[in-house]
């Protein structure tokens, strides 16, 4: 085997999830220190994301409805398209993955629904018509009306979940391959590529991977929040509001800590541990991963003494009132160091 092929079928996925604000980034940022790890700087979310991965296994094996399958397959391949195009101020939104990781995004992404797809075949159904204008929709009755032709190309895919499965993975590395190629590492680092709401769902995509969970005080996160201007923080009854959300998304967390599949495949990490335990969190990412690659770029991504910029910051808000309930109502969930 060359240089090349060694690279290309010798990675693993290190995926790093958060629930939003919580802190991912820090761990992240000290796993890029690592020699021979590498990952693109941008969220990678197409197992999550709507109309991801996951909705297309939702579609098309779960739930499969034989109209229902060839929208999600165009609804996935819309969504790859705009991970793929470039973005800039007067184009439309794009995450440039074809760039970034040195791959023809949109060929990896049809050539894995030819690998689900059965056949593909011309029909006519009303869905055809959702996301039609005016003029369009006008000109689609006057054919019906003078007996001519409105049919689609579509999609017909029935793939068993092993199939699914099995190609996913395929598509998965396929995307990266180039990418570890060039990077010259063992292990990419994807951030925010697994849904800690649904990891059991969404870990398997990305085969014998590893996935680091971190989670911060929800002090500290209501605090970003209203620092940033952001999501839950800037409107009316923010606190309640707030915390029913940290109860929502954490909600499949406990189911998870005691399913027997991903012990072993999942490490909890609090974010301020990062700041005030180093040393002791890296030896426990590192005997996690099963690394011992040189930490040859130490402290040049993630500063652990940056933590009056991180950690405690709630201490200094003048919402003493929402504070103390967040303290009260999440206790379980709040650093204690």
């Amino acid at each position: 085997m060359d240089y090349d092929e060694y690279y290309m079928s010798n990675f693993d996925f290190i995926c790093v999830s958060g629930y939003g604000r919580s802190g991912s980034s820090a761990c992240v940022d000290l796993l890029k220190e690592f020699e021979y790890i590498d990952g693109p700087n941008k969220e990678f979310r197409i197992a999550k994301d709507p109309f991801g991965l996951l909705d297309l296994e939702l579609s098309i094996v779960d739930n499969w409805e034989f109209i229902r399958h060839n929208t999600a397959i165009n609804d996935f391949l819309n969504y790859c398209l705009m991970l793929s195009r470039e973005d800039g101020i007067l184009k439309k939104s794009g995450k440039d993955f074809s760039n970034i990781l040195y791959v023809d995004f949109m060929k990896e992404s049809t050539e894995y629904i030819k690998k689900i797809t059965d056949f593909m075949y011309f029909g006519d159904t009303m869905l055809n018509r959702y996301y039609l204008n005016a003029l369009q929709s006008f000109i689609q009755r006057l054919r019906s009306k003078f007996g001519l032709s409105n049919t689609a190309l579509m999609y017909f895919a029935r793939p068993s979940e092993d199939n699914f499965l099995i190609e996913t993975r395929r598509y998965l590395r396929k995307l990266f391959e180039n990418y570890a190629k060039n990077k010259k590492i063992y292990k990419i680092v994807l951030d925010q590529a697994i849904s800690p709401t649904n990891i059991s769902k969404t870990l398997r995509y990305f085969g014998n991977t590893k996935l680091i969970i971190v989670d911060r005080d929800p002090r500290d996160i209501y605090a970003t929040m209203i620092n940033k201007k952001m999501f839950l923080g800037a409107s009316n009854n923010s606190i309640d509001k707030y915390i029913a959300w940290h109860h929502s998304v954490r909600k499949q967390t406990s189911k998870d800590i005691g399913n027997v599949c991903l012990q072993g495949n999942v490490l909890r990490l609090n974010f301020e541990d990062f700041f005030l335990h180093y040393e002791r969190t890296i030896g426990e990412i590192k005997k996690f991963l099963n690394i011992e690659f040189s930490h040859k770029e130490k402290g040049i991504r993630f500063n652990c003494e940056d933590i009056d910029k991180h950690v405690g910051i709630w201490k200094n808000m003048p919402q003493r009132d929402a504070m103390k309930k967040i303290g009260e109502e999440l206790k379980k969930d709040c650093y204690v160091g």
